[in-house]
């Protein structure tokens, strides 16, 4: 194929040579013969004015006159007269011009109108080579347009053939891809058929083995997506059909949910090497944390970092990576404490094609990392230290949360919780949370089940306390053919039931937890989830401590406090707050407006507060509940006096 275009390119260029010197040739003969011609014209033009003069003799006027029009445009002339002794020539002595060099035009002159009787002979010569230059410079002009014409085509013949190569790669890729993913298809058909007879295992192996089995379905399916769309062939997406990896656009997805998997699947990638560890920082500000991103995508850019920190350990050391977020974006950091990187090459690496310290390395991971991110309204940033590691920090901004995501598990005094799980694990899990969240101490009852019959024993015993209770529901019930779902509308318990499972994002799971207005955990966040009780009563007579700046809530909040004998602090700032709490004790109720003016945030003020030991803290604010779920100890009232 190289050498076609070669061939191309180079008839083209003779081409090019032989119209040039065809248009030169044309040049010299149109511009000799139009030359020839003007002169001859002029020639005679000037016979006719001397012609008397030249009939009568008169030698003197014919040369006084006749040598200026002949040196402006010929190069001499001669008469040659019937009477030979009056023959002169300019200039002077002018013999016979060699005939190479020059032309003659020859011009009779008659005594008689009827030029029947010739009076002599006049000769004009010019040079034969006169309308060379002429034509020359018109040749040259042609010359540089015909250059230039040839560069800008040779150029449009190499684009076209660069893009008929890229095109029959791009085709050969596609069809390659198309039959990867037919090829992986086949086995991952039988892999799902075995997963639905694995309720001998436990869930965490079924777990991991289900979400290896989608990961190696999406790389598949995106693979093809992106190959058959530069191919532009739709032939080949009909070879291995539809997948939800494939050609799948920016939606709203839980980050927790995609990076949990990704964090144990290295984990087990790398277990070959024992002196590294993979540590995944959850805390309950990673909860409920949204953003517009393609799954598939989100999955290979964090599995490139984690390889990339894993790499610069060697042997040993530990991968740290984090989940938390600011007032607008989301923020992922994967971090190691590996060798660095020198401040010269730094800037260079997230660039096309630069890697570092990786043999073989294409440098397209970090650089695919870079790209994806701003594809989404984000960003990347790399820091690094020689002989301390390196950071890559990932923003994303944040995204509005689904409705029917549980931002916060709440519950009432006097009421009953339902779990139902075929893993003790989970049991556990639960129980160490409501330990925690004391909801003893509100009388609270918690009933743990592990199978069907025994919650539709229940249910049937005490109805009355079913129809209140909050139900906790497993998916998946290994060695059952019922699932939370089913279970959830034979039962009748509706939208009091809450499901958590590791299938979160299944569209059929999905389809039918709408369909029963059912909310959904994902199983791996069960220890994050925030819980909130509500309170029991208003807040008894005493001391209070109030922290807004606006003088109208103050005057509101006293007047109320007044009424019900309660002594109220108000404070506008900090400052007065420090100095109000300085002597009560720590169980004190107190109050925080979240927009304190200034840029000055309560529950930065709050958070505060509580680390230093106080129990009861409070925002009275207008902002709901779902903007403080990472501070799940901090209580959320409004604007209103809790004692009107």
């Amino acid at each position: 194929m190289a050498m076609d275009i070669r061939g191309s390119m180079n008839r083209f260029l003779y081409k090019v040579v032989l119209f040039d010197i065809a248009i030169l040739a044309v040049l010299i003969i149109l511009s000799s013969v139009f030359s020839t011609n003007s002169k001859r014209r002029l020639a005679e033009q000037l016979a006719d004015t001397f012609r008397a003069p030249l009939i009568s003799g008169d030698n003197r006027q014919v040369i006084s006159n006749m040598s200026r029009a002949v040196f402006k445009d010929f190069t001499g002339a001669s008469w040659q007269p019937r009477d030979k002794s009056l023959y002169f020539s300019l200039p002077e002595n002018l013999g016979e011009p060699n005939a190479f060099l020059f032309r003659k035009t020859l011009v009779k002159i008659f005594f008689d109108e009827n030029m029947s009787e010739e009076a002599g002979k006049l000769y004009f010569f010019y040079s034969r080579w006169t309308a060379i230059p002429l034509a020359m410079l018109s040749w040259l002009l042609i010359v540089a347009l015909s250059i230039v014409t040839a560069y800008y085509e040779q150029r449009r013949m190499l684009r076209e053939y660069n893009l008929s190569v890229e095109s029959k790669i791009n085709e050969s890729k596609a069809a390659m891809a198309a039959q990867v993913a037919h090829d992986i298809r086949s086995p991952l058909v039988a892999l799902d058929a075995a997963l639905k007879n694995t309720s001998q295992f436990p869930e965490k192996q079924r777990v991991i083995v289900r979400h290896a089995v989608n990961r190696i379905r999406d790389i598949a399916n995106n693979l093809l997506e992106k190959n058959r769309q530069q191919a532009g062939t739709a032939a080949v997406a009909a070879i291995a059909g539809g997948g939800h990896g494939a050609g799948e656009r920016p939606a709203v997805h839980l980050l927790l949910s995609l990076i949990d998997p990704v964090i144990t699947e290295k984990r087990l990638s790398f277990e070959s090497k024992p002196g590294i560890t993979i540590d995944f920082k959850l805390t309950r500000e990673s909860y409920g944390l949204f953003a517009s991103i393609q799954p598939v995508e989100f999955r290979r850019m964090l599995s490139n970092l984690v390889n990339n920190a894993v790499e610069a350990l060697g042997d040993k050391g530990a991968v740290d990576v984090s989940l938390t977020h600011d007032d607008k974006n989301i923020i992922l950091t994967v971090s190691d404490k590996g060798k660095g990187i020198s401040p010269a090459i730094l800037a260079k690496i997230g660039q096309r094609g630069e890697t570092h310290g990786k043999a073989g390395g294409s440098g397209l991971g970090l650089f695919h990392a870079r790209t994806t991110a701003e594809s989404w309204g984000g960003s990347l940033a790399l820091t690094s230290t020689p002989g301390q590691g390196t950071s890559v920090t990932i923003k994303l901004p944040k995204a509005e949360t689904p409705a029917d995501f549980l931002q916060t598990l709440e519950l009432t005094p006097s009421q009953a919780i339902v779990i139902l799980d075929d893993d003790p694990g989970i049991h556990a899990i639960w129980r160490d949370r409501f330990n925690f969240a004391m909801v003893q101490e509100h009388n609270i009852e918690i009933l743990y089940f592990s199978e069907p019959n025994q919650l539709r024993i229940w249910v049937k015993a005490d109805p009355e306390k079913a129809e209140t209770a909050i139900c906790l529901f497993d998916y998946e019930l290994a060695g059952f053919k019922e699932t939370g779902l089913s279970l959830a509308e034979e039962l009748g318990l509706g939208s009091r039931t809450i499901l958590f499972t590791s299938r979160h994002e299944e569209p059929p799971v999905i389809k039918e937890a709408e369909r029963l207005k059912i909310r959904i955990i994902p199983k791996g966040l069960i220890s994050l989830v925030p819980i909130s009780i509500e309170a029991a009563a208003k807040p008894a007579a005493g001391v209070a401590v109030l922290l807004d700046d606006d003088p109208l809530v103050h005057m509101n909040w006293k007047m109320a406090a007044k009424a019900a004998g309660v002594e109220l602090k108000a404070c506008k700032t900090t400052a007065e707050l420090n100095a109000a709490i300085e002597n009560i004790p720590k169980d004190t109720p107190i109050y925080i407006d979240s927009d304190l003016g200034n840029g000055i945030k309560g529950e930065i003020i709050a958070s505060e507060l509580h680390n230093n030991g106080y129990s009861i803290i409070s925002m009275a604010t207008g902002h709901g509940p779902e903007k403080f779920t990472h501070l799940p100890w901090l209580k959320v009232t409004g604007k209103e006096p809790p004692w009107a």
